[in-house]
């Protein structure tokens, strides 16, 4: 059986994963969705339900030869390089199609699945869905009409902001920020406000029903700011575990990265759930075994195959 590794071809998540599964003997295949539809062909036939993948190296993988998909990245697939506009446009939408439909038809263990990955890149609903399990989260607002945010401004004396998909650091809101030619801004994308919660940065790596919590010591509001953070492994009390572990199945995430903010009267804050979390770094520093984690949830050894069923 094969295992795809989907991401981009110098993701050094992607390659440090294929790498390190090829060590074990695994069949492990790094696709890049930038590959296709120049350098790699797929067919799919819906009524039997049956596909295959051609890799540029001409190598054939059949659907039902792929037990594991480990979704590293995908931006989208190769763009179309045609002089007409329209055509090229029809062009990239029917590739996209195609990929994309592989992505969510695929008979295989997703690590993760497309609804999750979805989910995730609709936060404000992943913090509801959260919430609505009993788990603390910080009081937010997401908007972008001004009197709404004022008025939230107005309850919480320290609060940060954060893009509402992702692809930027939380930075923490000055009332600068909030004076009415600043405020005009929401007219070109909505913000996440959410109340500062103070406390301990806490990265719990779910993955199947192990998990593993590393403690982030920084000055800094967002710890990716932090070239000098400290990050050593971290003691998760027993209803923290179960309650990462309620996290992962609530979201649909077999392997997952949990951020947290412990805070000093002792509860754990969610603040976000990543489905293709960064972990090497992590990794190095606190000396979790999350490659060897992750390896063995994606060759599915028999410790793995059960847990990975429980939290599908």
């Amino acid at each position: 059986m094969t295992i795809l590794i989907l991401g981009e071809s110098d993701d050094e998540h992607a390659v440090h994963m294929r790498d390190y599964l090829r060590a074990r003997g695994a069949d492990a295949v790094h696709i890049d969705p930038e590959w296709f539809p120049g350098r790699m062909t797929i067919a799919f036939d819906p009524t039997e339900e049956t596909g295959e993948i051609v890799v540029p190296e001409g190598r054939t993988i059949a659907f039902d030869q792929i037990s594991a998909v480990y979704w590293r990245n995908y931006s989208g697939v190769q763009s179309s390089n045609l002089p007409d506009d329209d055509q090229a446009y029809v062009a990239e939408n029917d590739s996209r199609g195609l990929f994309e439909s592989m992505l969510i038809w695929l008979p295989a263990r997703w690590v993760n699945g497309w609804n999750a990955i979805q989910l995730h890149q609709t936060k404000p609903v992943q913090l509801a869905m959260v919430a609505r399990l009993g788990i603390p989260i910080p009081r937010s607002i997401v908007t972008n009409a001004p009197s709404p945010l004022v008025k939230f401004a107005g309850q919480h004396p320290r609060m940060i902001f954060k893009p509402v998909q992702g692809g930027a650091h939380t930075r923490r809101l000055t009332p600068a920020q909030l004076q009415p030619q600043n405020l005009q801004n929401l007219k070109l994308a909505p913000v996440s406000i959410q109340e500062e919660v103070p406390g301990t940065n806490v990265r719990v790596f779910v993955v199947g029903e192990r998990v593993l919590a590393c403690e982030i010591t920084t000055d800094e509001v967002d710890f990716r700011d932090d070239g000098a953070q400290r990050i050593v492994p971290h003691d998760l009390p027993a209803e923290a575990v179960e309650m990462s572990r309620t996290i992962a199945r609530t979201l649909g995430l077999l392997w997952t990265g949990i951020d947290f903010r412990l805070t000093p009267d002792g509860r754990y804050v969610f603040l976000e759930a990543n489905p293709s979390s960064m972990f090497m770094g992590f990794e190095h520093y606190s000396g979790l075994p999350l490659t060897e984690a992750l390896g063995d949830l994606l060759i599915g050894d028999p410790a793995t195959v059960q847990s990975a069923a429980l939290t599908s």
